[in-house]
């Protein structure tokens, strides 16, 4: 059994290519799930990646290890797909949670993203209400979990 370290279960790292679906996010994790964690935002696949193994701009100072990952299926330079198979290929960040986002509800992207590893999914809805409510429910959950001694 695996103990994460409670420090990383601080830092959220919020992979979105929308810059308003990204603002969206963000304030429906800190204002309906009421999150104090750092939530850290990367722009596409390729980032992502050097963000989790810090490798070019991306160090140990700006770049702490997150304790959940939420993912963009669709993005540019390298897709969510390609990102969650290589992090859930790697022995040290493989025990991360990664929450998938997605704009359909194709049951075919969402059984791959399973079978790759992904933890949940979250459709964003049409209804921004709707997908504001999604988000601060799992900012709430997360909440309740970065609170207790977390075990793998």
């Amino acid at each position: 059994m695996a103990i994460i370290d409670k420090s990383s279960l601080e830092v959220i790292l919020l992979i979105e290519d929308e810059e308003d679906h990204a603002r969206i996010i963000k304030k429906a994790l800190k204002a309906r799930g009421r999150l104090m964690n750092n939530i850290y935002w990367v722009k596409d696949g390729e980032e992502a990646m050097e963000y989790m193994l810090r490798r070019g701009r991306y160090n140990e100072e700006n770049a702490p290890k997150p304790g959940l990952i939420l993912l963009d299926i669709k993005l540019p330079m390298k897709n969510g797909f390609d990102v969650l198979q290589e992090l859930k290929s790697d022995e040290i960040l493989k025990v991360i949670p990664i929450v998938m986002l997605t704009t359909t509800s194709n049951s075919e992207d969402i059984q791959r993203a399973l079978k790759l590893g992904a933890n949940d999914y979250i459709v964003k809805p049409i209804k921004f209400s709707d997908f504001v409510e999604k988000v601060g429910n799992l900012g709430f959950y997360w909440g309740f979990i970065s609170d207790s001694r977390a075990e793998i």
